[in-house]
């Protein structure tokens, strides 16, 4: 990447390097744009060739699910049966807890579990209430020595930014 040579004197060669700035956001947003558009048109075309395919593979799987099912005794001594073309079976997933029905929410679920088990099963997360410090201090009941004290420190950054006026830009363009 190239070096940049401090170029700019005034406020006049400001707006000009914004200019030139804008002209070649607005060159890599089209290219960007054209790039987006092969793309879709690449993947409308590889869905549209491999539509047949895909359905076929999912009735085939349907199909060797469904037998396997019937035929799931075969299938309690073992998991799984090695064919000449392949592995079929039937894997079993860690245990999860998930709501009973629809009647449950996880909100309700909670309550219950507060009322009945005593929060036995209920975690309490603790964090800093990062909001509450900052409206202290900005109050300014919070200090600096206050919060170092506990090993904190309020920070506010300063970025540096550039917004093109594209109305003005595209005014240009066009004279």
């Amino acid at each position: 990447m190239a070096k940049s040579k401090l170029t700019i004197r005034t406020y006049e060669d400001v707006d000009k390097a914004l200019l030139e700035l804008g002209r070649h956001e607005g060159f890599i947003a089209k290219k960007e744009a054209e790039m987006n558009k092969r793309i879709q048109d690449i993947k409308d075309r590889f869905n549209e060739q491999t539509a047949d395919a895909r359905a076929a593979k999912q009735m085939i799987e349907q199909d060797i699910k469904s037998f396997c099912m019937i035929n799931k005794a075969d299938f309690m001594k073992s998991r799984a049966k090695k064919l000449i073309h392949g592995v079929i079976g039937f894997r079993t997933n860690p245990p999860k807890v998930v709501q009973l029905n629809r009647k449950f929410t996880v909100k309700t679920s909670l309550e219950l579990l507060k009322k009945i088990f005593t929060g036995k099963y209920v975690r309490m997360k603790e964090e800093i209430d990062k909001e509450a410090i900052l409206a202290d201090y900005s109050k300014e009941e919070l200090t600096d020595d206050k919060l170092a004290a506990v090993g904190l420190r309020v920070d506010q950054d300063e970025k540096f930014f550039v917004e093109i006026d594209w109305d003005s830009l595209n005014k240009d363009a066009a004279a």
